[in-house]
């Protein structure tokens, strides 16, 4: 049988415990909270006296979770999904919702959907507001995120996925049109995070050519920022090029051997299929590439 008072006056603890193991900063647990820096702290210390363990322990000059701490993250998530849950109501009213939507959205989809999103936010929905977080896979995301896009759909296995447009890369370049062999232009190449190579120079060597490489960037948006000053080229996204390049004087022109296009995907937690804001922020984002 159930003990009806354990969890009387204790909600408001377990939800401080969540974000303060997930933040491991009381200052921006504090934040987070709506809290000073001394009422986090206070708190830290009856969590502690609950859970009988440190939580959070000082290393090398910043708060690491202790191994209970980390055995708490997923049972502590989920109870508070279902605490949510409980409390949701069925129906969502943009015009009167104060919530706050987290979502990954890589740059190269941020400069097609971001602008119109933000707008339709502003006007539909003023009380909400959009938080993107860095792109990783889900295992290491936070527990409340609402969306993915991506067109990396195995790093986000439990994800239920939408497909959203597919895109093409195209030679983007300033000045005069390019002429001559495009692989001897002064490229710019994008390596992202945890990548070993340009996606481009893996389909190029696949076809057993190579081009010059004369600057390596980790975002699509720094590789852009080059080409408009009118000393490189690169190859990048149609959709981003005609959003943000061709403001800036940035054209474009087909590559000689078309490469196939790239699927991008919308993707959310199954937990939130019904979930009436996440419907709605879906088919907002839906209706901005349709």
């Amino acid at each position: 049988m159930r003990d009806p008072h354990i969890l009387r006056g204790k909600l408001d603890l377990l939800v401080a415990a969540d974000v303060i193991l997930e933040c491991e900063n009381l200052t921006l647990a504090g934040e987070r909270l709506g809290l000073s820096q001394p009422a986090v702290s206070r708190t830290l210390g009856r969590l502690r006296e609950a859970f009988d363990d440190p939580l959070l322990v000082r290393v090398a000059g910043r708060m690491r979770a202790t191994p209970r701490a980390e055995a708490l993250r997923a049972p502590l998530a989920a109870l508070l999904r279902q605490a949510q849950d409980l409390y949701a109501q069925a129906s969502f009213d943009p015009a009167t919702a104060t919530r706050v939507f987290r979502a990954v959205i890589p740059d190269v989809v941020a400069a097609v959907i971001l602008p119109d999103l933000l707008v339709r936010l502003a006007m539909a929905a003023p009380g909400c507001r959009l938080e993107l977080s860095p792109w990783r896979p889900q295992s290491e995301q936070p527990r409340d995120l609402d969306l993915v896009i991506t067109t990396e759909v195995e790093a986000f296995p439990n994800y239920r996925m939408t497909p959203l447009y597919q895109d093409h890369d195209v030679l983007a370049f300033s000045g005069e049109a390019p002429s001559g062999d495009l692989l001897d232009l002064k490229h710019v190449a994008v390596i992202g995070a945890g990548a070993a190579r340009d996606p481009v120079d893996r389909w190029l060597a696949e076809q057993g050519r190579a081009r010059r490489i004369a600057v390596v960037v980790p975002h699509y948006l720094l590789a852009l920022q080059l080409v408009v000053r009118g000393d490189h080229v690169a190859v990048l996204p149609s959709r981003m090029v005609a959003a943000l390049g061709a403001p800036l004087g940035v054209r474009c022109v087909e590559l000689p051997t078309p490469q196939e296009p790239d699927q991008q995907w919308i993707m959310h937690p199954p937990q939130l299929d019904a979930d009436a804001g996440n419907v709605w922020l879906r088919e907002q984002v839906l209706s901005i590439v349709c």
